[in-house]
């Protein structure tokens, strides 16, 4: 059994693994400590992997390090996949693992990763398992933080899924076209300049937000080409683990 814990801005994601068989996974949003104790005396793991894009926990790391064989994901770390970024000591470890998932689950193709969370991440690999880089923009609730942060009327509002026209009829309504289906926009300008440079490539989602990109690019001319898949990047850190051990 594998242990895996991906640590984000705002949530956690703890999830076992039996080989390449995803057994459990839970997301949180307060201290993952206790509810990695949970896991470790349900399943007993002999090995677990941590990724975090905030300072790392030493409580958590102590206790892996006392319970199982321990990886702390980092750019010195093996993986699986060969790494052509310029600077791989600046890569984010959540968008190292997700390109990581990506090729144990569309390997021998090109693909693009976009992950929608605090920002959205575009990452590339290669058919070869190359990995090339990518792009990074803000996201959803970033885009509408700073409308209301660098002006003076505009109102912080929030994201609603079931927001779909395109015109506005109120600051509010300005505001949700503007930037969701401006988001969108930006997701299938990108989507198609890959698609001309890249032959037979696969566009995968995941992140917290990646649902409502899934559900109105697939109503879209991508529709073929685009593969939701939540777990991704869990199921990158659990190929990273089985790698360091192979």
């Amino acid at each position: 059994m594998n242990l895996i814990i991906d640590i984000g801005n705002f949530k956690t994601k703890i999830a076992v693994f039996n080989n390449d068989d995803l057994i459990e996974v839970i997301a949180i949003e307060d201290s993952p400590i206790d509810y990695i104790q949970q896991f470790i005396r349900k399943y007993k793991p002999k090995y677990s992997i941590l990724s975090s894009v905030v300072i790392n926990d030493e409580g958590i790391i102590r206790l892996l390090n006392q319970t199982t064989t321990f990886t702390l994901l980092n750019n010195t770390i093996r993986v699986p996949v060969k790494n052509n970024y310029g600077t791989p000591a600046t890569l984010g470890t959540d968008r190292l693992a997700a390109v990581n998932g990506a090729f144990q689950l569309f390997e021998k193709r090109n693909v693009l990763i976009i992950n929608g969370g605090t920002c959205v991440t575009f990452d590339l690999i290669t058919k070869e398992g190359v990995y090339l880089g990518g792009a990074i923009s803000p996201g959803l609730a970033m885009r509408f933080s700073a409308l209301n942060t660098f002006t003076d009327k505009l109102p912080l509002i929030s994201f609603e899924n079931d927001f779909n026209q395109l015109i506005g009829t109120s600051t509010r309504e300005s505001i949700l076209s503007g930037v969701q289906n401006g988001l969108i926009a930006e997701l299938e300008g990108i989507i198609s300049k890959y698609e001309k440079q890249f032959e037979n490539l696969a566009v995968v989602l995941c992140g917290g937000d990646s649902k409502f990109f899934d559900s109105r690019l697939k109503n879209s001319i991508f529709a073929p080409v685009v593969n939701w898949q939540p777990n991704l990047v869990l199921i990158g850190l659990n190929a990273i683990l089985k790698y360091q051990y192979a």
